[in-house]
Formats: structure tokens, C-alpha cells, sequence
């Protein structure tokens, strides 16, 4: 099984961190640390859910661990079109820059590999009718 490495954006990271401080900047002036440290532990949790997205291809399969909300399994036969794309739907894609959208049966999936062209070579070996509009 190959590891397919993530893209984690710290463009979206630090857009998360400046809301956080900034929703908290009235009681940090007040020196109320208890929202301070609440706010703290949700950019945390945003941190973990990030690092935690894994990327996995097999000769068969594409899994795609979202964290805690599970594992999605695609079959690398059923992909029919990937492409890059500024789609910003909620998805296994810890990043704004770099998403790619794959096509499958009747569903798709926004993700964010870090290398576009590997990634794409490594789909394109298991299953060569895959379109791609980069």
C-alpha cells in the first residue's frame, strides 16, 4: 500500500487561528484567559483533524481516512475523471490551494494531495481511462 502525502494548507490553518483570536480579542483585553484557553483547544482540535486526514492506494482501492469521520474506500476502476480544482466544500482536504476533485460512480470527492503529478501517475497506472483536466 502506498502512501499518498497530504497538502495541509497553512493559508487555511492561519485564516482559523486570526478568527479564533480575533472572536476572543474583547475578553484577552479583559484578561479573561478562560476563552483564551477554550479557544485554544478548538484551533487544536482543528490542528489534529487536519494532520490526521491520510491518503492511502493500493493495486485495487483509494482510501482516503477522514480523521474521526471514517475511512472512504474508492474503487481506482470506477474513477472516470480527476480534476484540479477551487471547489471549497467541506472535504478531506486540508488545504485551499491544491484540491482536486475525483469522479466516481456517481459521487465525487474534493481532496488535496500534495503532489498533483504523482498522485495522478499512481491513479493512471491502476486504471489508464481515467480523464484528467489539470
Amino acid at each position: 500500500m502506498k502512501n499518498i502525502p497530504v497538502r495541509v494548507g497553512w493559508e487555511l490553518l492561519l485564516f482559523v487561528f486570526v478568527v479564533m483570536i480575533f472572536s476572543t480579542y474583547q475578553e484577552i483585553l479583559k484578561h479573561n484567559w478562560k476563552a483564551l484557553t477554550f479557544s485554544m483547544i478548538i484551533f487544536g482540535l482543528v490542528l489534529g483533524l487536519c494532520f490526521s486526514i491520510k491518503y492511502k492506494l493500493d493495486q485495487e482501492f483509494f482510501y482516503i481516512k477522514n480523521s474521526i469521520f471514517g475511512t472512504t474506500k474508492i474503487d481506482v476502476k470506477e474513477i472516470y475523471k480527476i480534476e484540479k480544482t477551487w471547489n471549497q466544500l467541506s472535504s478531506p482536504a486540508p488545504s485551499v490551494i491544491g484540491r482536486v476533485e475525483i469522479y466516481y460512480r456517481n459521487n465525487s470527492i474534493v481532496i488535496s494531495p500534495k503532489n498533483f503529478e504523482e498522485f495522478k501517475n499512481e491513479l493512471l497506472k491502476i486504471n489508464p481511462n481515467i480523464n484528467v483536466k489539470e
